[in-house]
């Protein structure tokens, strides 16, 4: 069986994000719940496109919705790695300081590219 974050689990990686980075932004919600809930239900229904691509569905997701006021691609970045590793998978970058010039332009970036990424730990040519 899969497992699969919460709204909560969400809610807490940011929390963590924030004071583990030291950031300056407090906890603060931008977007609502249901935002959160829309983005965990588009990736359960995923499922048949396998782990990876859930985990960069996650991944840009949370950093492109800007629900919080901080944190977003370190909150996406995270649930991305807890999704992976509770379900016996891993990231490649394991390491946020490394990961970071990848996602800070994940906007940029599409699902399948991020799929590579998170596969091979370094952006993929097609």
């Amino acid at each position: 069986m899969v497992w699969y974050p919460s709204v909560d689990d969400v809610i807490d990686m940011n929390i963590n994000a924030l004071d583990l980075s030291g950031d300056k932004h407090p906890h603060k919600m931008l977007g609502s719940l249901k935002r959160i809930e829309a983005i965990l239900g588009k990736v359960k229904s995923e499922e048949e496109m396998g782990m990876i691509h859930q985990a960069a569905v996650l991944l840009k997701e949370f950093a492109d919705a800007q629900i919080f006021a901080g944190g977003n691609h370190r909150t996406g970045y995270g649930i991305a790695k807890m999704f992976l590793r509770r379900n016996g998978r891993r990231l490649r970058v394991n390491d946020y300081k490394n990961a970071y010039p990848f996602i800070k332009n994940i906007g940029d970036k599409s699902i399948d590219e991020i799929q590579k990424w998170i596969e091979h730990g370094t952006p993929q040519e097609s």
